[in-house]
C-alpha cells in the first residue's frame, strides 16, 4: 500500500515534468515552417539549430554551414519531375540505381546556408538561403547577408526542393567573392558522420579546423581556409527507442550518406565550388575532409556525383578535388580499391588528385560492417599494405600525428595506419576510438597531408608500413 501511495504521488509531478517538456504551448519560432517541411520531428529538428542560434552554433574561424536535410516530395515539391538527372536516359545499371536510390522515398533539400564571419569581424552570422524564414516572423535570428537589416527572402515549402539549386547558385557568387579576395588559401569542404546533429556536427569541424591551424603554425605560408562545413539528417527520428533504434538504422543512414554524396554535397564539389573558380577567374586547392558515414557521402560525392542537374541533361564541371582525407571511413574499401590487393588499384576515382584513408584497430565502429571490410578497419589496412604497391603508399603514424615514412602524397592513395594515434575513446562517444580524430594530434596528421600537396613528390617505390 505505501508503494502504490507513492506512486499515486510521483504520478502527477511526472506528469508536469512530461507537460513542461511536450506541451508548453509556446511554439518554436520556425515551428509552422518546420511542419511545412516536414522537418519537426524530435531529431529532425536538431538539423537546423543553426538558423536558431546564429551566433552560437557557428563556425569559429568563419565560412559556410551548408544544411542538407530529408523531406516528403508531396511537402518540397510541386512534382518529382522537378528532380531532373545528369544523365536521365541511361540505360547503365550503375546510373539507374544511383537515380532509382535518389527518388526512392523523402528527398534531400538544401534547407539553409549559413556565412559565418571571420572572427573580430564587426559584421553579424548571416544567412545566404533560409528555406525557415516566414514573412510573419518579424525578428529572424539571422539577417540576409546581402540586406543586413532585411530580412531572407521567403521561400515556399512546395519549392524547397527547386530552391535548393538557386541557394547553391547564391553559395557560388559568394565563394567567387571569397576566391577572388586572395584572403585564402585553401577551401576545405568537411563532412561529419553517423549520428552527429548539426550542433555536434559544427562543434567537431571546429576542432579538426582548430587542430588544423595549431600544426601549420609555424610552417612556411600561412594556412588561411575557407571552410564549407556540410550537415546532413545523420540520425533516425525517435525519442524513445534510443540506442537500439539508432543501432538499427546503421543501413537506412548509409544509404543517406550515399545520397547526399550524389546529390546536394556532389553539388557543391562537382559544380558550386568549380564554377565559383571559373567565376572568380582564380582557384584555391579543394581540401574534402570526411569522417566515418561523412567519408562515404564524401567519397561518394567526389567520385561518383552529382547524378542530379537542375536542367535533365546538363553536366556539372566535375573538376578535380585535389585532396580528400577520410578518417575511418564507414564504406567498403572496394569502393576505391581492387578487391583482392593494392597492386591492383582499381582508379574509381578519375576525379580526385589525391586520396588518404586511415585505419585503427582500436575502432569498434567500422567491424559493423559484417558483409564487407570497411576503409577504417584494421583489416582493411591489412589487406592493402602487407605487400609492397606502386601505386599506394602506406604509412604509419604515431601518438603525435607524425608518419613513418613522412607523408609524400606521390601515388594517389596514402593509407595510414592509425593504430597509435586513433586511441582513445572520444568524448560522449561510442564506437571504441571510432571518433578520436578531434585532439590537436589528429590536426598534424592534417596538416601533413594538407602541406604535402604542395610537394610535387617523388617518383621512388611506395613503402611499406609494417602491419
Amino acid at each position: 500500500m505505501a508503494m502504490n501511495k507513492i506512486i499515486k504521488c510521483l504520478l502527477p509531478a511526472s506528469a508536469i515534468l512530461l507537460s513542461g517538456c511536450f506541451g508548453s504551448g509556446s511554439p518554436r519560432l520556425f515551428a509552422p515552417a518546420e511542419e511545412e517541411l516536414g522537418t519537426d520531428g524530435p531529431i529532425t529538428m536538431h538539423y537546423h539549430s543553426a538558423v536558431y542560434y546564429p551566433e552560437e552554433i557557428a563556425l569559429r574561424d568563419g565560412g559556410y554551414i551548408v544544411g542538407i536535410e530529408k523531406g516528403d516530395p508531396h511537402k518540397i515539391m510541386r512534382s518529382e519531375e522537378e528532380l531532373t538527372f545528369e544523365q536521365p536516359n541511361s540505360s547503365d545499371k550503375t546510373v539507374k540505381s544511383q537515380q532509382d536510390a535518389v527518388h526512392n522515398g523523402k528527398m534531400m533539400f538544401v534547407s539553409h546556408i549559413m556565412r559565418d564571419q571571420l572572427p573580430g569581424s564587426g559584421e553579424r552570422n548571416c544567412t545566404l538561403f533560409d528555406a525557415y524564414y516566414r514573412s510573419d516572423v518579424e525578428a529572424p535570428p539571422a539577417r540576409d547577408c546581402d540586406k543586413p537589416n532585411d530580412h531572407p527572402p521567403e521561400i515556399a515549402p512546395i519549392n524547397a526542393f527547386r530552391s535548393s539549386w538557386q541557394g547553391m547558385r547564391t553559395l557560388q557568387n559568394s565563394l567567387s567573392t571569397n576566391i577572388e579576395s586572395h584572403n585564402y588559401t585553401h577551401i576545405v569542404v568537411v563532412v561529419m558522420g553517423w549520428n552527429t546533429v548539426q550542433e555536434e556536427a559544427v562543434r567537431n569541424i571546429n576542432s579538426i579546423i582548430r587542430g588544423i591551424k595549431h600544426a601549420s603554425e609555424g610552417s612556411p605560408g600561412a594556412f588561411k581556409p575557407l571552410v564549407i562545413g556540410v550537415t546532413w539528417p545523420s540520425q533516425w527520428n525517435s525519442l524513445w527507442l534510443d540506442p537500439l533504434y539508432k543501432l538499427t538504422s546503421f543501413g537506412t543512414k548509409a544509404k543517406d550518406a550515399d545520397e547526399v554524396g550524389l546529390t546536394w554535397l556532389g553539388v557543391l564539389l562537382g559544380d558550386t565550388i568549380p564554377q565559383a573558380s571559373i567565376q572568380a577567374k582564380a582557384s584555391l586547392p579543394v581540401i574534402v575532409i570526411g569522417h566515418s558515414f561523412g567519408a562515404r557521402a564524401a567519397i561518394t560525392a567526389a567520385c561518383e556525383g552529382p547524378i542530379i542537374a537542375e536542367k535533365p541533361g546538363s553536366r556539372s564541371a566535375k573538376q578535380l578535388a585535389d585532396l580528400l582525407i577520410s578518417y575511418q571511413g564507414a564504406f567498403l574499401t572496394n569502393r576505391l580499391l581492387d578487391n583482392n590487393s593494392g597492386e591492383a588499384f582499381s582508379d574509381k576515382c578519375l576525379r580526385t588528385r589525391k586520396i588518404a584513408l586511415t585505419s585503427s584497430k582500436n575502432d569498434r565502429a567500422v567491424t559493423r560492417a559484417f558483409w564487407g571490410v570497411y576503409a577504417g578497419g584494421e583489416k582493411s589496412f591489412l589487406r592493402y599494405c602487407s605487400e609492397p604497391s606502386g601505386l599506394m603508399n602506406c604509412v604509419r603514424a604515431n601518438a603525435a600525428g607524425q608518419t613513418t615514412p613522412p607523408v609524400t602524397l606521390s601515388r594517389k592513395v596514402t593509407y595510414i595506419n592509425s593504430d597509435n594515434l586513433i586511441h582513445y575513446n572520444a568524448f560522449n562517444t561510442g564506437g571504441g576510438a571510432h571518433s578520436d580524430i578531434y585532439r590537436d594530434e589528429q590536426g598534424v596528421l592534417s596538416w601533413s597531408l594538407i602541406n604535402a600537396l604542395s610537394d610535387k613528390g617523388s617518383s621512388s617505390p611506395a613503402t611499406v608500413a609494417q602491419p
